[in-house]
């Protein structure tokens, strides 16, 4: 018996009238305080269940009232410290323009070592011959190994013969980003993603 079912024997035994109707030792009272004890302690579970970052009961609650998955993470497995990651960010990100702000939804999407470019000076472009259109563009470069994807033998015939990328990635980050820029997506090591 814990210690918590014991607490409850002794509170329900000093709730009992006095006289000899009730024995102390009733197995009917043995009986109520595991349960009413197991309640508490759901009870408790419950209030750690009110901060979505560590929500596991409610979360498919959680997650339906914030629209997640939503369509950039629909088809993206996630386990539950990852749906609980996404699911505070959702919450409690107040948003933001900054190479800070994006560099922490990259941390959240499981790519902390990723890093940003930002083309605002002429000697940082790519192309100096394109001038101040740069300063529009910025690149996230992800790390090559990014899901990256060979044909096999079992593949069809027009599939390209290595594809990498992280689509949800840089969904969630176009969606993010400011409207007049229009960001990148590099995979160091001389890989490119396919769609780019």
């Amino acid at each position: 018996m814990s210690q918590l079912d014991e607490e409850y024997t002794q509170l329900l035994q000093s709730l009992l009238p006095p006289g000899p109707a009730w024995d102390k030792e009733d197995p009917l009272i043995k009986g109520l305080a595991p349960s009413l004890a197991q309640a508490h302690q759901h009870a408790d579970s419950l209030m750690i269940e009110i901060n979505p970052a560590q929500s596991v009961e409610l979360i498919n609650r959680y997650e339906k009232l914030c629209g997640l998955p939503d369509k950039c993470l629909a088809n993206r497995q996630q386990t539950t410290g990852e749906r609980q990651q996404v699911l505070d960010a959702k919450v409690n990100t107040v948003g933001g323009i900054s190479e800070a702000f994006f560099k922490k939804q990259l941390e959240i999407l499981g790519y902390p070592t990723a890093t940003i470019e930002q083309f605002q000076h002429l000697d940082s472009t790519p192309d100096p011959s394109w001038g101040d259109k740069w300063r529009y563009y910025w690149r996230v470069n992800i790390p090559a190994q990014a899901n990256v994807r060979w044909m096999t033998c079992i593949s069809d015939c027009p599939s390209p013969i290595r594809t990498w990328g992280d689509s949800a990635v840089e969904c969630v980050i176009r969606r993010q980003c400011p409207s007049h820029t229009h960001v990148i997506f590099a995979y160091p090591e001389g890989a490119r993603d396919a769609s780019h």
